[in-house]
Parts: C-alpha cells; sequence; structure tokens
C-alpha cells in the first residue's frame, strides 16, 4: 500500500470518528417530571388552587411525577380522582342548564423537576363550546392550544430540551374526564471515551503518513 492509499485510509478513520462523535451530540434518555397545575376561567385569569367552577363545569388541580421512556416520551395521563394525581387536572359537568360558548379557560402548568426548567410554568389557553340541559343531556368541548411548549433544562452533559402540549377533550353532563398531555425530551449526551480514543487514533495516523510523505 503506498503512503497516499495510507493517508486516505487515516483520513476516512478520522472522518468516521467524527461521524460517531457528531452522532451522540443530542439522544434521549430517561428523565423525571414533576409539577402541578392550577385552572382558571376567562381569559388572563389567577389560577386557582383545588377547584374552580363555571355554570356547572368544574376544574380540579393536580400533581404529576412521571418519568419519560429511554426514548424521551411520557403521556401525563392518569385517571381521574380526588386528589388526582398524574395528570393534569380533571373537568366535571354536573349538567345544570348553562351555555358555554365563546367561554375561555385556562391551564397553567408548573415543573418543579428538573429543578432547573426553565421557562418553570406556561399557561395553556382554551375555548369552550357546547351546553348543558340537564345532569344526562348535553355536553361540552375544552379545545386546548395545541402548539407545543419548547422548554430547557439541565446543564453541560445533563443539558437537554423537552416539549409539551395538551390534548383536547369533552364530557357529558354527569362526567367526569382528565386532562392530559405529553412530554418528549432531547437530552445532550458527552460522547464515549471509546470515540476520543478513536479520533485521536485517526488524527495521530494522518500526523504520521504527513510525515513519512515529506520525508520521501
Amino acid at each position: 500500500m503506498n503512503t497516499l492509499s495510507r493517508l486516505g485510509g487515516a483520513l476516512a478513520l478520522t472522518a468516521g470518528a467524527a461521524l460517531t462523535l457528531g452522532s451522540g451530540v443530542a439522544s434521549a434518555q430517561a428523565v423525571n417530571f414533576q409539577g402541578n397545575t392550577d385552572g382558571c376561567f376567562g381569559m388572563s385569569c389567577l389560577p386557582v388552587s383545588g377547584t374552580t367552577d363555571l355554570g356547572g363545569l368544574t376544574y380540579r388541580d393536580s400533581t404529576f411525577n412521571v418519568t419519560s421512556s429511554p426514548r424521551g416520551f411520557v403521556s401525563i395521563g392518569n385517571r381521574p380522582a380526588d386528589p388526582n394525581v398524574d395528570n393534569l387536572g380533571s373537568f366535571t359537568l354536573a349538567g345544570s342548564l348553562f351555555d358555554f360558548n365563546a367561554r375561555t379557560f385556562e391551564l397553567t402548568v408548573n415543573f418543579t423537576v428538573p429543578s432547573s426548567t426553565s421557562p418553570n410554568s406556561t399557561v395553556i389557553r382554551s375555548s369552550l363550546s357546547g351546553d348543558a340541559v340537564s345532569s344526562d343531556n348535553g355536553g361540552v368541548f375544552i379545545n386546548f392550544d395545541n402548539n407545543p411548549r419548547s422548554f430547557n433544562f439541565g446543564s453541560g452533559a445533563n443539558a437537554g430540551t423537552f416539549t409539551f402540549f395538551v390534548n383536547d377533550l369533552s364530557l357529558v353532563a354527569g362526567g367526569t374526564v382528565a386532562v392530559t398531555g405529553v412530554i418528549q425530551t432531547q437530552v445532550s449526551a458527552i460522547p464515549e471515551p471509546e470515540t476520543y480514543a478513536l479520533m485521536m487514533a485517526g488524527l495521530a495516523a494522518v500526523g504520521f503518513m504527513s510525515r513519512r510523505r515529506k520525508k520521501a
């Protein structure tokens, strides 16, 4: 094998190491998320802890403690309960006579873990439609703003981002449903030591072949 061929092989080795290094920059890994929710009816309203009510439609707040899969996905959607756990709250429609059209609801989601989450809270607005006639007649549709919210967390090797959005829902008079959402994470990853070793070996080979070529 001539010097040029050896140099080309060394360059290929280095390029392969660089490619491996680049592919390890962003990956998904399990991340724990904790927080709580509040809500209120109306535009730019003040969130209320516990429960809040509009025309027989009651929202109950929640806490959550969920961990993403190694691929970075986690759903916050446990069944409604009292108190709510691992969902984004719940709605109950009593069925009192009320017209919900053109009404609004705002959901506030606070993230306490990861502690470095920025921003650490977000407000998701929704529009209501439908009407209740009696305890067994009528219903309401809650149309949340489904645009994913983006967040940063951590630093250095543990730095990452995640997106979060809330699902629309509907319920009938006399029913209770949970508010659900989805988190998708992307975490920065430091390349493995083997990757650095491969990179350095390739660079050393390039230097060695270059010196031999100058002497030839």
